[in-house]
């Protein structure tokens, strides 16, 4: 079930979804087989380090982040992936590694133009058994989203 301050977030901001419960999806990958849609479509958070400071970085499933690209959007001097254990706890009520990219967590949001141009995404509402499917614009309106030229690179 998604947790109740989700959906409730998502409701007072007056973003339309369609909640999609689904088998146990760690993997982007596998949520995205699991609900029968494209990588493409699914929205995967990577939570990054920008000089000491949490970020998200949303690419699709079917792509990797290019790092360098968003250090350099950040204009950040170091930037890495942060450890799930380092982050416990930021993103209440979520699971770690299902955090829905959301403003409600006070942290920058920077997504793959890529993703941007879909009409509507998947993304992971809280836990890895539940997402919601949006309308893209929707969601980039609402919840101010960086958007960036090349974030996520095909997988090869």
């Amino acid at each position: 079930m998604i947790p109740t301050p989700i959906q409730e977030y998502l409701q007072d901001r007056h973003i339309w979804f369609e909640s999609r419960p689904h088998r146990r999806a760690v993997a982007a990958q596998r949520l995205a087989a699991s609900e029968h849609v494209s990588g493409d479509l699914v929205a995967k958070v990577v939570v990054v380090r920008a000089d000491g400071e949490l970020a998200m970085a949303v690419i699709s499933a079917s792509q990797h982040l290019d790092a360098e690209r968003l250090r350099q959007v950040m204009h950040a001097g170091q930037l890495m992936l942060a450890p799930e254990a380092s982050y416990v706890g930021r993103f209440g009520p979520c699971e770690a590694g299902a955090e829905p990219p959301l403003a409600l967590f006070g942290i920058p949001i920077y997504v793959d133009a890529h993703l941007a141009l879909q009409p509507r995404i998947l993304m992971r509402a809280g836990t890895h058994e539940d997402a919601v499917e949006i309308y893209t614009d929707d969601w980039l309106l609402s919840e101010r989203v960086r958007i960036v030229d090349g974030l996520g690179v095909a997988r090869g």
